[in-house]
């Protein structure tokens, strides 16, 4: 016996209470028998228990052909399963919560070894397979050491960055307290050749020079800044050129 288009949850929990042996329910989708994986799957166990059938329309399910009988017994495994999950979760977050759980015991591997052919894979002279059999590894190990080593070296990289930012930025206060010191004391050689050129006109001369020598000075600091900040600018491309590169060979892979 049919039952009416079920649209919601609430829906096919009513519907669900009143089946009889032999009644199908129709839904829009699985979603409408649970809120989540767990839901459903004690839902369509129930359905099942009080010998009804679903049809759902979305995922195309129709129990009442010949392999209603196998999608029942799935979903009743995959009940058990959840259920034996949730308890090892709950388990484990009890364990952790009295700081008695320690996580899985960490894979030791030999470091020199695995550099060693991490940088064979990355050359290309091995396949990712071939490296994880070498090392005894398996996929998400090995991809998160080299995850791991990749964060490692950005942070080195970063670390890096920032020194040499600091650096030039200190060079920079540096160059510019030395400008300001070459000022004032051009400043007060001014005052001291103003006040011989009132006795002895030849100063004037003297005081052109040190107005060209000031200009000089000034144009060559411009001129070191300008070189030392290209340097640190190459090599900060540098670096990161090299991070690229080690991060392509994962990306090929």
């Amino acid at each position: 016996m049919q039952k009416n288009l079920c649209e919601s949850r609430k829906d096919f929990q009513t519907v669900l209470e009143d089946l009889k042996p032999g009644d199908w329910i129709r839904v829009e989708s699985l979603a409408c028998a649970g809120e989540n994986t767990s839901e459903i799957l004690r839902a369509l166990t129930a359905l099942h228990a009080r010998g009804g059938d679903l049809i759902s329309l979305e995922e195309g399910i129709d129990t009442r052909n010949g392999q209603g009988e196998a999608f029942f017994a799935l979903c009743a495994a995959l009940l058990a399963l959840d259920g034996t999950g949730k308890r090892r979760r709950d388990g484990i977050e009890k364990a952790r919560a009295e700081g008695r759980y320690k996580g899985r015991k960490p894979i030791a591997v030999d470091d020199a070894l695995f550099d060693t052919v991490v940088a064979r894979w990355k050359g290309g002279e091995i396949s990712a397979r071939q490296a994880m059999a070498e090392l005894g590894l398996k996929p998400n190990t090995f991809y998160r050491r080299i995850k791991e080593q990749e964060e490692l070296k950005m942070k080195d990289y970063k670390k890096t960055e920032h020194e040499l930012r600091a650096e030039l930025k200190e060079a920079a206060r540096q160059s510019r307290q030395d400008l300001g010191d070459l000022k004032k004391q051009v400043r007060e050689e001014a005052r001291e050749l103003k006040k011989a050129a009132a006795e002895k006109p030849a100063l004037h001369e003297m005081e052109r020079e040190l107005r060209k020598d000031r200009a000089r000075a000034e144009a060559e600091h411009h001129d070191s800044l300008r070189r030392m900040k290209k340097d640190v600018e190459a090599e900060t491309k540098e670096l990161k050129k090299l991070l690229e590169e080690q991060e392509s060979p994962k990306e090929e892979a």
